[in-house]
């Protein structure tokens, strides 16, 4: 089966050397988990974490057919589209806010 998948950051390192701009469709065996997926690109060996904690520890947001996805264990099929990218940080919390 093929899988659209869409990587940003550091992860991009772990797509295929035909990819351009951080995408790339990959060809996969049936009955894969997005876990597989992680182990396959070996980006849980990029981030240092097992591939069911990069969303629950490590704060990686993992988005399937546009609707995230906290379920490693998700099934995937074919053409379906995947995107991981970093946490987002940032903003201008109340604690934060100064006057104005």
């Amino acid at each position: 089966m093929k899988i659209n998948l869409k990587l940003f950051s550091i992860l991009r390192d772990c797509l295929p050397a035909e990819a351009k701009q951080g995408q790339a469709t990959i060809e996969l065996p049936e009955e894969v988990t997005l876990s597989d997926l992680v182990t396959h690109l070996e980006i849980d060996q990029r981030l240092g974490y097992l591939p069911q904690e990069i969303v629950t520890r490590a704060g990686w947001q993992v988005i399937v057919n546009g609707a995230f996805e906290r379920d490693m264990a998700r099934l995937l099929q074919d053409g379906d589209q995947v995107q991981i990218f970093p946490p987002v940080a940032g903003g201008c919390g109340q604690d934060n806010y100064t006057g104005g």
